[in-house]
């Protein structure tokens, strides 16, 4: 009996002194793939890399239409061409292709390298500006798309909007 007492009154304790009874807590949520489609910040970085790798998607471009017209080539005049030049332009066709394979290839991973680097630079200022509001604001906890599976856009968490409009402001 005097353990069940001392077992009872060791349960009551922990349950009105946890945590979770303690208070309310302050949470907010924010939706980083809004703010990083939305803001002035990221939409000038996308056009940046476009205008960075335009010249060169041009080049492919040219590259792959000059393939094109050497297979309409073969196609058309195969029944004219000695059957050495209809392999030298199969072996000239095939090593076009692979430089274009390579260099699109390359270009792809440079514009992936460039591209993090410029989202890396926009999400280290929008980590200082969540950051600041959750410190100014009294925030426990702010969590992020990877963190929620769901936050209704009229929830009062969602703080998505207060995020983007410092954000733009800095």
């Amino acid at each position: 009996m005097k353990n069940l007492k001392k077992i009872l009154i060791f349960i009551v304790t922990i349950i009105f002194t946890s945590p979770i009874y303690a208070g309310d807590y302050k949470i907010g949520y924010v939706d980083l793939s809004k703010i990083l489609n939305e803001s002035p910040a990221a939409l000038a970085a996308q056009k940046k890399l476009e205008q960075e790798f335009s010249p060169r998607n041009k080049k492919l471009e040219a590259q792959a239409k000059k393939i094109n017209k050497q297979k309409e080539k073969l196609q058309k005049e195969s029944d004219i061409m000695s059957k050495d030049q209809i392999e030298s332009l199969q072996r000239k066709i095939m090593k076009s292709e692979r430089d274009l394979k390579r260099d699109a290839d390359e270009a792809r991973e440079d514009y992936k390298l460039r591209r993090r680097d410029e989202l890396g630079k926009i999400e280290n200022r929008l980590k200082e500006v969540i950051l600041s509001i959750a410190q100014g604001e009294k925030y426990d906890l702010i969590m992020t798309n990877s963190d929620v599976t769901y936050a209704s856009d009229s929830s009062s968490i969602n703080i998505t909007e207060k995020v983007l409009k410092k954000f733009n402001s800095k």
